[in-house]
């Protein structure tokens, strides 16, 4: 999880054996105590279409591979493949919700919960 800090041009690269594909990618600030910058690499058209509508300071979580492959004079080089990215929502808990309503002189709720203008997804299979 973090923070985008930069999104990365579009590049056509080229294969040994004569393909092409367009790459991209994008930065991160990792969340806690200590942050570090994190890079990504998105290949193909497909995976391209997953920046569309991220932009520089939006919270995402990102699904990757590491991915290492041999260099020239036998060096190894280890990318971050991202394979889903996912804007970050705010969630919000029923303890943020407010308590409309009375007691009785037992102290009991006589009413229900209400909303307290913050989104809440209620979209529950049961009731």
């Amino acid at each position: 999880n973090g923070k985008i800090y930069r999104i990365l041009p579009h590049e056509e690269v080229s294969f040994g054996d004569g393909t092409k594909k367009m790459k991209s990618g994008f930065v991160i600030v990792t969340d806690g105590e200590y942050p570090k910058k994190v890079a990504f690499e998105l290949f193909g058209e497909e995976r391209l279409l997953l920046l569309n509508g991220l932009n520089e300071g939006t919270l995402v979580k990102v699904n990757f591979l590491p991915v290492s492959f041999e260099g020239k004079e036998g060096k190894y080089y280890t990318t971050l493949r991202c394979t889903n990215v996912f804007p970050l929502v705010a969630e919000v808990s029923r303890s943020a919700h407010v308590f409309v309503g009375n007691t009785n002189p037992a102290g009991t709720p006589t009413s229900s919960w209400a909303d307290d203008g913050l989104p809440f997804d209620n979209d529950l299979p049961f009731a």
